[in-house]
């Protein structure tokens, strides 16, 4: 039999008490780096790729930096931009915008683009988002542009809050900086970051007219899309109503009329993304957009969208195109002040509003 003696039971009630509070201090300390890693892993957690546009989840607004300054275009104090209009319109069952974009700041094409979005805004377009993509370059050489293009840059700044136009200005000095000119395919590829949360983005060319937009947006709803490749879903690798066509900014300067861009992924700061043209030899499809020749067909057979041909000093070619008038009476109201049939140059100090 041993005998304890008082300092052995002390030690030893010590030496428990000693180890219980040990134990509950590192239960505590484990319970709280839980919950700081949850809290790491939450905010660093990717915005949910199906958020819709405009919304707190909007690309525009959590993951594209060169979107934090807000609205743009020069001349715009960051604290008196708004937020866009947006219609109170049926909303679309995917997350699909419209885009047309310039690489090279023509007055009367921004018009027409302006013109554009007007008629989307005003005839209940299914498709809410409207993009306009340029490049970065207009606002950091502002002071250095012609009277002409200065007005069309601030008409196409108010327009972007009065028909809900997200204005994407993208840095293109990846291109330039190493001699390369800027072109609407080198600007697309540079651009396509922004479309990281849509299902798909139309790009439609500018010049040009809308004759019907429940047609337009059919180009979008009415069939199946390629969406991001899925071996499990034929449609996206093959699709009736769309043709793939891998973006080529080495070769080619403009892009086709009518281009489908669906971002699969971004990784270490690349991203991959897939193109498609309409097949316009699938009947009731292929000409939902269409050249001018379309425009003379009977008024239940006009297409959705009319892109104008250029002539070969590159101005629009006014010849067989009967919408030409209608398109210039139009472009004067919502750009008015301009001389949009005039010639435009750098250097027109003479230019009057």
């Amino acid at each position: 039999m041993v005998l304890l003696t008082s300092s052995t039971v002390s030690v030893i009630l010590s030496t428990g008490i000693i180890c219980t509070f040990t134990i509950l201090l590192f239960l505590s300390g484990y319970i709280l780096q839980q919950q700081s890693v949850r809290s790491i892993q939450h905010a660093l957690r990717p915005p949910d790729p199906l958020a819709e546009p405009g919304s707190s989840g909007s690309p525009f607004k959590r993951s594209s930096p060169l979107l934090d300054r807000g609205v743009v275009l020069p001349g715009t104090p960051s604290d008196q931009q708004e937020e866009p209009h947006q219609d109170n319109t049926t909303p679309s069952p995917g997350t699909y915008a419209y885009l047309q974009l310039l690489s090279t700041p023509d007055p009367s094409d921004i018009c027409s683009a302006i013109l554009f979005f007007k008629h989307l805004s005003e005839n209940n377009t299914a498709i809410q988002d409207r993009l306009f993509m340029y490049p970065q370059e207009w606002e950091d050489q502002a002071h250095q542009q012609s009277k002409p293009v200065a007005t069309a840059l601030s008409l196409l700044r108010s327009a972007s809050l009065t028909y809900g136009i997200w204005l994407l200005p993208i840095d293109m000095t990846a291109a330039t900086s190493k001699g390369y000119v800027p072109t609407d395919t080198k600007l697309m590829r540079l651009g396509q970051i922004q479309f990281m949360n849509y299902d798909s983005v139309l790009y439609l060319q500018t010049p040009g007219l809308v004759l019907d937009t429940a047609k337009l947006d059919a180009v979008l709803l009415d069939r199946p899309l390629p969406l991001r490749h899925d071996k499990s879903r034929p449609d996206s690798y093959n699709n009736e109503a769309w043709i793939p066509m891998p973006l080529r900014p080495d070769r080619d300067a403009a892009l086709p009329p009518v281009y489908l861009v669906t971002v699969n992924n971004i990784a270490a700061g690349n991203v991959e993304a897939r193109g498609h043209v309409p097949n316009v030899a699938l009947p009731g499809f292929g000409s939902l957009v269409a050249g001018p020749w379309a425009a003379a067909a009977a008024a239940a057979d006009q297409p959705g969208y009319v892109y104008f041909e250029r002539d070969d000093d590159g101005h629009v070619r006014w010849a067989d195109n009967p919408l030409f008038g209608l398109w210039r009476a139009q472009q004067a109201e919502v750009c008015e002040g301009l001389d949009l049939d005039g010639g435009y140059h750098d250097d027109d100090d003479d230019y009057d509003l």
